[in-house]
């Protein structure tokens, strides 16, 4: 009796690797340093940067990046800014725009 050959897939595979996803920010800015940078930003200008209320420092607002870092920007003091908090504050307005179209 003769042996049966194996068949060639026809079908082409695909790889099976997965794809790293777009590197944002290889690791987010914590403890002393993001708190140096909350007073620096606030500092420069101590007003929200949308509706311009003057906030108290440290509770009364988030420090948020101009260009979020999912869209590409920089987790740099240039790209941040002050917006006051709250659920109905600026940040949670902005929050929810930028990630309306995301």
């Amino acid at each position: 009796m003769a042996r049966l050959k194996a068949l060639k897939p026809r079908i082409q595979t695909i790889s099976q690797t997965i794809a790293k996803p777009a590197a944002v920010s290889e690791r987010r800015m914590t403890g002393r340093k993001l708190q140096s940078r909350r007073f620096n930003v606030w500092l420069r200008d101590p007003c929200c940067a949308t509706c311009r209320r003057v906030v108290e420092y440290p509770g009364g607002f988030e420090l948020d990046h101009k260009v979020p870092l999912f869209k590409g920007g920089e987790d740099s003091e240039e790209n941040c800014q002050i917006l006051c908090s709250g659920p109905d504050g600026c940040h949670a307005k902005k929050t929810a725009e930028d990630l309306r179209g995301w």
